[in-house]
C-alpha cells in the first residue's frame, strides 16, 4: 500500500513539474539597452510579445533621410520580408496603416 502511494506521489510530482516547465528560452525586458517592449524567445524558435506569437525576429539597419548615422530596428514579424523602409515609414507617418498582429517594433537604436 505504501509503495503504491509513493509511486502515485512520484507520478504526481513528475506531471506537475512537466506542466510548470517554462517554454521561454530568454526574456528581453523593456528598459534594458534598446528594448522598448518586453518580449520572449520561445523554445520552438518563435518569439512572443504580449499574447501574439511571431515566427520571425528581424534585425533591420538603414539610414533615415537627413540622418548622420544608421538606425537599427528589431521587429517581431509574421512575415520574413519586412523592410527597414516599411518600419521607418510607419514610424515617420501617422497615416501608414499598421497591424500589430503583422509585426511589432521591439527594439530601436
Amino acid at each position: 500500500m505504501r509503495k503504491q502511494w509513493l509511486m502515485g506521489l512520484a507520478l504526481s510530482l513528475v506531471l506537475l513539474a512537466g506542466c510548470s516547465a517554462s517554454n521561454v528560452v530568454k526574456t528581453y525586458e523593456s528598459g534594458q539597452d534598446s528594448v522598448m517592449v518586453t518580449y520572449q524567445e520561445l523554445k520552438d524558435g518563435t518569439w512572443k510579445c504580449e499574447d501574439t506569437v511571431y515566427p520571425y525576429r528581424l534585425e533591420l539597419t538603414g539610414t533615415l533621410p537627413n540622418a548622420q548615422a544608421d538606425s537599427h530596428y528589431v521587429v517581431l514579424s509574421q512575415r520574413e520580408d519586412i523592410t527597414f523602409e516599411e518600419v521607418s515609414q510607419w514610424l515617420l507617418s501617422s497615416v501608414t496603416p499598421f497591424d500589430p498582429d503583422d509585426y511589432i517594433l521591439v527594439e530601436m537604436n
